[in-house]
């Protein structure tokens, strides 16, 4: 599989991940098939949503898999 990790998705990840949030939670909504990744930043508390399509979806998965 060709991974790009250069990808639109995986840069808006990578801008959250420098703030301090990081992955609690990935998930493909039945509902609109779309593939949600649950971010927080523990220190402030805050939350926030990346919301992709699923093919999208599976790269970031793969680049998050590689974080941990």
């Amino acid at each position: 599989m060709n991974i790009n990790f250069d990808s639109p998705v995986i840069k808006n990840f990578k801008e959250y991940y420098d703030q301090g949030y990081r992955c609690i939670l990935y998930e493909v909504d039945d509902d609109d098939n779309m593939f949600t990744v649950h971010l927080k930043n523990f220190n402030n508390e805050q939350t926030k949503l990346i919301k992709c399509e699923a093919d999208d979806g599976q790269v970031l998965k793969n680049y998050i898999d590689r974080l941990t």
